[in-house]
């Protein structure tokens, strides 16, 4: 009996840890809210591996809205050596209410979880490390933002 109780046990620690990964970002210098976890598929460590034409999947968790609102747009940018390379963000995930927010309307100082995805990635350029921005605004109210380092392939 105690076998497998110890059993149960290690199982019910060992699994969320295999399927927790983590990636460390940092808060953007605009002050805005961070998410409590983030995590850029098979990325535990920076700089993550960004594949240009592939899938990218990003999560932020447990973010804390400043402001109600019906009204949320994503942004993504790149920066290489602090300067903005241009790339406009996709179209198909600026609506972040209609693609990657849990729920809308937000309700102020409740949390609510953003998945970006992109089905590829397509960029001009390879073999560099960017300065990612990933951020949900609110016209000139930021809700949240995260930068973390990624390397072009």
């Amino acid at each position: 009996m105690y076998k497998l109780l110890s059993v149960v046990v290690v199982i019910a620690i060992v699994i969320p840890t295999l399927t927790l990964a983590v990636t460390p970002f940092r808060s953007c210098p605009n002050g805005a809210p961070t998410p409590e976890t983030f995590e850029v598929d098979g990325c535990t460590a920076l700089p993550c591996t960004i594949t240009r034409g592939q899938p990218m999947r990003a999560v932020g968790r447990n973010l804390v809205s400043l402001v109600s609102t019906s009204t949320v747009e994503a942004y993504i940018d790149f920066f290489l050596g602090g300067l903005d390379l241009g790339i406009p963000t996709p179209p198909e995930i600026v609506d972040a209410c209609a693609n990657g927010i849990d729920f809308c309307p937000l309700v102020q100082d409740e949390s609510f979880d953003y998945t970006f995805f992109k089905e590829d990635i397509q960029m001009d350029v390879s073999g560099i490390t960017v300065l990612i921005r990933v951020g949900l605004r609110d016209g000139d109210v930021q809700i949240g933002c995260i930068e973390f380092d990624g390397t072009i392939v």
